[in-house]
Parts: C-alpha cells; sequence; structure tokens
C-alpha cells in the first residue's frame, strides 16, 4: 500500500491543507496530479494528488483509501503542482482555490477531449489471476501504447476483459489526435532594432522587456521568438489582456504558424474548451492565444510565454485567487525553463523600474516600422473652449481633424472611456442624483434602451418621471457616455458611417471579430469607444484619434490613476497614422498641465515613469513597498466598522515587531457599498512580503468575511 497527500475541492479555511489517504493496490504508481475521489467527513469529494508520501504516515488507522481515479490521465502538470503551492503562498489563497483555476470545471467533470484515435497504455498489473487478463495487460505492457483497433484485432471478442483492465486502472485510456501541420511561414524582414531585440532574448533567456513605441512591430519580435522555439519542438503561449484583441491577434499568427495556433478564452464553450485542453496537454497545440487563466494550461513542453501589452490592468484577478498573469507566468516559467517576454510601448512602472535595475532583459524598439513617423499630437484646454462660447463636446480642433480625414476617405476613432449615454441623472430641485439601492455609486442612463444601470452589480430600471426624493419632475442628465457621443457624432457628421465600441456594444468573440473585420474593410468611418479601442489595434486607415475627455480616470483615488492615464492617452494616440499615411491627435482635457497629459502628449516615457518613481518612493508604493488591501464586509455600516476596527487592532498587533511596516485605517472604501455590502479597506506597506503575507493570513483566519489582496491593482 502506498499514501498520497491530496488537496481537496473545498474552499474553506480549515480545510486549506493536504489530506493523507491510502491507495489501493489497484491504483498503485505515480498518482501525482490526477483526480481522486476521497472521502472527507460523511461526504465524498473530489481532490487533487499533490504529493506521494514515501513513509507510512502516523496514526494509520484512521487513514482513510481513496475511493476511485476517475480520470486515466492527471490533470496537473509537475510543474504546475509546484506552481499551484506558489500561488498559494503568494496571494494568500485556498489550495482548493488555485487548483480549480488550473482545471476548467468541464475538464474536472471528466471531459474526454472528444474525437480522434483512442490508444492504451499499461497501468499496474491486475491483481485477479484471471490468465486472458494478464495475457492482454502483458500484450499491452511489451509495446507500450497501443491503438484499441489494434488490441481489438490481436484478441477478438476480449471488449468485456479490457474494459475490466480499464476500470481497475490496469489499462489507461488515451485519445490521440494527429499532429497539426507545423509549417512556419516567413515573416518579413525585420528591422535593425527588431533583430536585435529577438536575438537578444534568444541568448538571453528569463524574462525580457521589449519596450517599443507603438506601431514598433513588437509582434514581429514575438513571432520570430516564437518560430525558434517551435523548430525546438517545444511550445508558445501568448497572453492577450483583452477578448477584443484575440480576433486580430489569432489572424496575425496564424498566417505565421497555420493550424497549430489555438485560442482559449472565456467566450469558449465547454466542447471546445475541453477539446482545446487537452490538445495542450498532449502537445498537439503549438501556439496558444488566450485571456489570463491560460498560464495555467497544462502544456507539456513550455518554451516562451508572451504578454503582449503587459501593463494592461486585466492581467489581475480580482477574484480569488488574486493572482497577477505576469507573476505568474515568470514564476512558471522558472519551473520549467521558460522564455518570458513582456512587451508594451507604456510598461507598467514596477516592469520598467525592473528592466532599468538590470533584474530582467531589456531592448527598446524606439521607431516605428518603415521609418513611420509617430502621430502629431494636439492638447486642448477644455477650460479656454468654454471661455470661447464652445459649449460642445467637441473642441474647434478635433471636429476640424476629423472633418478633414472624412473627407480623404480615412477613419477616426473618439475615445471616451465611459459606457451610457449619461453618467448620472440629477434632481435640480432637491439635488439628489438617482443612485443604486445596493451600490453606492450613481446610475448611468442607456439611451439605447431606455434603462438606468448600475455597472456594479447590474440593477436596472426605468427612468423615473418625477424625483423618488422630494417628487419634482425636474430631473436632468448630467455627464457624457458613449452613447451620447455617438448620437452627437451622427448629428454632426450625418453621412458618416459610425460604429460603437463599449463592453454593451461589443459582446464576446463574435461582437470583437465583427468590428475588427468592419473597420479592417474600412465599412466604418467614426468608431467611438472606451478603452477597448485602445488596446492593440492595428488599422491602417485610421489617421485621426480624439480622446474627448483625458481626465475621467485622472483623479481617482488609486495610486496608479496618472500612470493609467498615461497609458491609455499613449496606447490611443498609437492607433492613428499605423499607414501610410501620417496621424493626428487631439486630446482634450481640463489639466493641461499635469504630468501624466504633458508625458502622453510628448510620448515621452521616461519623463512619466521620473515622476513617478518620485511619488511613489516618498509615499512608500510598489515597487519600493509592497501592499496589502484587507476589505471587510457588513451588511451595515456598523457592522462593516466594528469588523474593521476589530481586524485593524488584529493586524496591528500582529505586525509590531516587523520594521518598516505600516498600518493604515480601517476606513470606508472609496466606493462604499456594493451589491448591498458596506465596504471598509485597511491597507498594509511593507519592504519584506513573506512575513507580513504570513501574519496577515493568519488575522483573516479568525474573521469573516475579510479578503487580503496582495499587491492590488485597483484600490476602489
Amino acid at each position: 500500500m502506498s499514501w498520497v497527500e491530496v488537496a481537496v475541492d473545498r474552499a474553506v479555511g480549515p480545510l486549506n491543507r493536504l489530506f493523507t489517504y491510502a491507495v489501493p493496490k489497484a491504483w498503485e504508481g505515480d498518482l501525482r496530479g490526477f483526480r481522486v475521489r476521497v472521502p472527507l467527513g460523511r461526504s465524498v469529494v473530489d481532490g487533487w494528488v499533490m504529493a506521494q508520501r514515501p513513509d507510512p504516515p502516523p496514526a494509520m488507522d484512521h487513514i482513510k483509501p481513496v475511493l476511485a481515479v476517475p480520470d486515466p490521465y492527471p490533470q496537473l502538470t509537475p510543474a504546475l503542482i509546484e506552481l499551484a503551492f506558489w500561488v498559494q503562498r503568494r496571494y494568500l489563497a485556498y489550495l482548493g482555490q488555485v487548483v480549480r483555476a488550473m482545471v476548467p470545471a468541464a475538464v474536472r467533470r471528466g471531459g474526454s477531449g472528444g474525437s480522434g484515435e483512442k490508444w492504451y497504455r499499461p497501468g499496474p498489473a491486475p491483481s485477479a489471476r484471471a490468465p486472458r487478463q494478464r495475457a492482454v495487460w502483458e500484450w499491452v505492457t511489451e509495446r507500450g501504447a497501443v491503438p484499441a483497433k489494434a488490441l481489438a484485432a490481436a484478441f477478438p471478442g476480449a471488449a468485456a476483459t479490457v474494459r475490466r483492465l480499464e476500470t481497475d486502472g490496469s489499462l489507461v485510456a488515451e485519445w490521440r489526435r494527429p499532429q497539426r501541420t507545423a509549417a512556419i511561414r516567413s515573416g518579413p524582414r525585420l528591422n535593425r532594432w527588431q533583430d536585435a531585440a529577438w536575438r537578444a532574448v534568444r541568448a538571453g533567456g528569463g524574462t525580457w522587456l521589449v519596450e517599443g513605441v507603438t506601431g514598433s512591430g513588437k509582434t514581429e519580435v514575438y513571432l520570430e521568438c516564437i518560430a525558434d522555439h517551435l523548430r525546438q519542438g517545444r511550445q508558445a503561449l501568448v497572453l492577450v489582456p483583452e477578448i477584443a484583441l484575440t480576433p486580430q491577434t489569432v489572424a496575425r499568427f496564424q498566417a505565421r504558424f497555420g493550424e497549430q495556433v489555438a485560442v482559449w478564452h472565456s467566450g469558449l464553450g465547454d466542447a471546445e474548451r475541453v477539446r482545446t485542453w487537452h490538445a495542450v496537454r498532449l502537445g498537439e497545440v503549438g501556439v496558444l492565444v488566450g485571456a489570463r487563466s491560460a498560464v495555467f494550461l497544462p502544456f507539456a513542453r513550455l518554451g516562451v510565454i508572451v504578454l503582449d501589452e503587459e501593463h494592461e490592468a486585466t492581467y489581475k484577478q480580482e477574484e480569488h485567487p488574486r493572482y497577477h498573469a505576469r507573476e505568474v507566468a515568470e514564476a512558471r516559467a522558472r519551473l520549467e525553463g521558460a522564455t518570458v517576454i513582456l512587451g508594451s510601448a507604456t510598461p507598467e512602472v514596477e516592469t520598467a523600474w525592473r528592466a532599468r535595475r538590470g533584474e530582467i532583459g531589456w531592448c527598446r524598439l524606439p521607431e516605428r516600422v518603415a521609418s513611420r513617423p509617430l502621430p502629431t499630437v494636439e492638447v486642448v484646454d477644455l477650460r479656454e473652449e468654454l471661455r470661447q462660447g464652445n459649449r460642445t463636446i467637441f473642441s474647434r480642433a478635433l471636429v476640424s481633424a476629423v472633418e478633414e480625414a472624412l473627407s480623404r476617405g480615412e477613419q477616426a476613432i473618439l475615445l471616451l472611456n465611459r459606457r451610457g449615454y449619461s453618467t448620472f441623472v440629477f434632481c435640480r430641485d432637491c439635488g439628489q442624483a438617482l443612485r443604486c439601492p445596493r451600490c453606492a455609486v450613481s446610475l448611468t442612463y442607456h439611451a439605447e434602451d431606455q434603462r438606468l444601470r448600475c455597472h456594479y452589480c447590474f440593477f436596472e430600471n426605468a427612468p423615473p418621471a418625477r424625483c423618488p426624493t422630494c417628487q419634482s419632475d425636474r430631473i436632468r442628465y448630467f455627464g457624457a457616455g458613449t452613447e451620447r457621443v455617438v448620437e452627437e457624432v451622427r448629428r454632426r457628421w450625418p453621412t458618416a458611417r459610425v460604429a460603437r465600441a463599449d463592453r454593451d456594444a461589443v459582446v464576446g468573440r463574435e461582437g470583437a471579430t465583427r468590428l475588427h473585420q468592419a473597420m479592417t474593410a474600412g465599412a466604418v468611418d467614426i468608431l467611438v469607444g472606451t478603452q477597448m479601442v485602445a488596446k492593440g489595434m492595428d488599422w491602417p486607415r485610421v489617421t485621426v484619434v480624439g480622446v474627448v475627455a483625458a481626465d475621467v480616470a485622472l483623479h481617482l483615488p488609486d495610486f496608479r490613476s496618472a500612470e493609467r492615464t498615461f497609458q491609455l492617452l499613449v496606447q490611443a494616440a498609437g492607433r492613428a497614422g499605423r499607414g501610410d499615411r501620417p496621424g493626428r491627435v487631439v486630446i482634450q482635457t481640463y489639466n493641461p498641465d499635469h504630468y501624466a497629459i504633458v508625458s502622453a502628449a510628448r510620448q515621452d516615457f521616461d519623463a512619466l515613469l521620473a515622476e513617478e518613481l518620485r511619488f511613489r518612493e516618498e509615499a512608500g508604493y510598489p515597487p519600493f513597498r509592497h501592499l496589502w488591501l484587507v476589505e471587510m464586509r457588513g451588511r451595515s455600516p456598523e457592522a462593516a466598522r466594528g469588523q474593521a476596527e476589530a481586524v485593524a487592532a488584529e493586524i496591528r498587533a500582529a505586525v509590531s515587531g516587523l520594521e518598516g511596516v505600516e498600518v493604515l485605517g480601517p476606513a470606508p472604501a472609496p466606493v462604499a457599498r456594493i451589491k448591498g455590502w458596506w465596504r471598509f479597506h485597511i491597507l498594509v506597506k511593507g519592504a519584506e512580503e513573506t512575513a507580513v503575507s504570513q501574519r496577515l493570513e493568519a488575522v483573516a483566519a479568525r474573521f469573516c468575511p475579510v479578503t487580503v489582496t496582495v499587491d492590488p491593482h485597483f484600490m476602489l
């Protein structure tokens, strides 16, 4: 008899450990990574074997046996097992939560991967003394693995025997599919910057930041590096921050690598998800393009991981386990000897700081491909526009730029990072804004279906004819969202073909594909959108980009607000002039002298970085110190505050012996109520990660509901 250590599929504090089980002889062998069914109290649960015990555990009489090994293959590779423990420690997550993130629900239910040819490989020797079972098992063992058809031909009429051996685990079934075409097409000739970058990455290994201005050809560097790994028989993972980027990215990679390219994102159905997961596991996928969760796929021979637009906040998971895909990618690469490429024109401050300190490799692409110029950028002071009598949402400079583009048959993009028609609805008599009954936010008016919506909990209702507070009929609509901009565009340019790109208008992969095809075909003259239009899109006919309101996120209570404003403006500006015609960008703002606006207009990342590092070092923010955001919730403000004060006292006592640790709060969260829960925050700052995390984990285990986010990317 042997013993295994199992992580059970339960996200409960007391169960956040490994449980020891005995393995019956029918399933003896290396079970690491296999899904098992085990008794837990009075119930039977699924779990995953995370380790084998070389010696019998103490208290043998209390050890229960594994009840079943449902699958003929492990769901976790050895590297993923190690990675699961790393994620658990780094992000203070439950081990069961981490493994659930690694193994999709459809696979956890035992999905086989669908089509293909069934093969058998030998498992443990059959325990029964039946001669026919022994003969079949020995025949398969001699050959290592055989097709089911060959086994049936060698032993006619033995179907029942084979099924019995399969049930006992003595024969392990696998589905194998023909290998995909491995042809690698040649790409365009690289310029000197691109060529130097990919050769440096190939020679150096480890983690590299490829920092290149928009339109500098970073994707060609990725393609060249991936081709090099494919020739060595290894696989590549390409992470993208937004599903809207997937169709365009997949098309470029398929043009280079053919049908060995697969996709992974939340829009896949269960059957497609299971097929892709198994194809990755069996090494049939050469290149996988996917969203952040793809970092956990069971690659057989992982050689390189690319994070395109590595600065994007969507790489940070906001639900448990609260991981960052970039950090997980680097940890996985260390375990599997893979290379990590981080690409961006506007890298995250922490990444740029590491590159400039020599902690990771760094190469720059300072010019656009084919020596195309960067777009010219004009900053318009909206205060001056108001003084001169222009009360519309478009400045005179932006109107002129759009009209010139339309007259030349070119395309324009108008960016406003707000959905809806009006950002709030307001009573002019009592001064009350209409608010969500479950969240501490105003409702947004959507004119398309005449509904008021909360963008946090999705509550909605019809706009009232009278104010709910004072019964006045003087209800007015203020602020502008993308729907309002579309209306203004159609009024000013009635013959222009207009499209909208936000999370209400572009739904799923099909919506993103249709938008990309329409823009590429020139079927849209003016595209109005939120930040999704600024993320890596490459439309050569776009020559004008207008940022309708550059200040939307500039003054949010988040230490990253200036950095994110800069990134959004530079990325949006980068959509202009990517073809043969020069680009023009108009940024409208009430804060023309803010360093984020000034640096973005000059497309000067180094200036932005210098300001941010100075501010963060003084304030004690990353990359100089780690942060832990502790959140308490209650059904009433009093309950939430009481719990927050108790947790804060416990935290201060727990970290009192650690040098340089600062505990701030508790205080109401910037958005104080979401989905009916009142929220309080405590912010902990410290230079040493492990000791603080261990103490916070111990405190959080004594209170409920308390969540701890390590190095948060969202402070609201």
